[in-house]
């Protein structure tokens, strides 16, 4: 049975720090101008910091991409039945209020403010937060990383974020105004506020990593 705890100190894989590029003061990068960077250079993963980092992730394997799409299946399923809001990839980039360029492995926004943007602003790099936010930590992933990002999500306007860490077998919970919390072992995951009632099952997620 799933339990929650206090955060715990991190127990960290050999996993591998995103690649930093450095571009300020020399050049800042809009949206579009990134976008172009990004698509031009497709075979890498690569996000923007706040600060101005071209970060570049290192690639995930195969059970990664599985599970990844997995996620991402469930989520879109449940959104199909309410129709609340719209569900996005691993590919998708986001420009968040503070200035960084992230793309959550899996991600949903609130309908009516994907419907406030302009069509530009959708066919680009949508200047805003999504609401929801999942991360996936792969082999090549440092725990530590991730946590940040989680909190920069938050920092950022999302109301509610999940970290899944296979390798652990423990889910990170990030909800606004709350301090994070750890779930063990749990079999599933359950919504709440803008994805309340959206269940994330985990039994073949976890049951693959050995």
């Amino acid at each position: 049975m799933a339990t929650v705890t206090e955060p715990i100190p991190a127990i960290e894989s050999d996993g591998i720090e995103p690649t930093r590029i450095m571009l300020r003061p020399l050049l800042a990068l809009d949206h579009e101008q990134f976008l172009l960077l990004a698509q031009q250079n497709s075979l890498l993963r690569m996000e923007l910091s706040a600060q101005g980092e071209v970060l570049i992730m290192a690639p995930t394997g195969s059970i990664t991409g599985w599970h990844n799409g997995e996620i991402s299946c469930q989520l879109a399923n449940w959104n199909k039945q309410h129709q609340r809001g719209l569900v996005f990839d691993s590919s998708t980039l986001f420009g968040l209020p503070r200035g960084s360029i992230r793309s959550p492995d899996a991600s949903w926004v609130e309908k009516t403010r994907w419907q406030a943007l302009s069509k530009k602003e959708k066919e680009a790099i949508a200047p805003l937060c999504p609401d929801f936010v999942i991360e996936l930590r792969s082999k090549t992933d440092r725990l530590v990383v991730l946590k940040k990002k989680m909190d920069e999500y938050l920092a950022n306007g999302a109301q509610l974020g999940w970290l899944v860490d296979p390798l652990l077998r423990q889910v990170h919970l990030y909800e606004q105004g709350q301090s994070a919390r750890l779930l063990d072992q749990p079999a599933s995951v359950l919504g709440t506020g803008c994805v309340a009632g959206f269940e994330l099952d985990l039994k073949e997620i976890f049951a693959e990593i050995e």
